[in-house]
């Protein structure tokens, strides 16, 4: 009964220790899995991060744009007087809405994007 008890003690022994390093060998791929799903999600959250930056730039030029062109031909009118657009108003949008979330209107100009520099 002893022997048969110190086989199996032998048997259960390297069968543990076969499904330990089995573990870790699953544990290890699955590790370097995750570090490549990491990296890539890294790299992504840097493009996202940059391509963000860009279209608030982009964002911020067309409010300036839309400034520009009312404050233009505000001043044209100023200039020449209200016989340039016989007395009606000037040839821009009284409310344009850009795709970056930029609200020009005939008074204000507000931007989505974050403040204007």
């Amino acid at each position: 009964m002893t022997n048969f008890r110190d086989s199996l003690k032998i048997k259960v022994s390297d069968l543990t220790e076969k499904l330990e390093e089995r573990m870790y060998q699953i544990y290890d791929h699955h590790n370097k899995i995750i570090q490549e799903k990491l990296q890539q999600f890294t790299q992504k959250m840097a493009k996202i991060s940059h391509l963000e930056t860009e279209l608030k730039q982009v964002c911020h030029t067309v409010e300036t744009v839309y400034k520009d062109l009312y404050v233009q031909p505000e001043s044209l009118r100023l200039r020449h007087g209200p016989d340039l657009y016989r007395g009606s108003s000037p040839p821009c949008s009284r409310h344009v809405r850009s795709s970056c979330g930029c609200d020009t209107t005939s008074q204000v100009v507000t931007s989505k994007c974050g403040p204007t520099p």
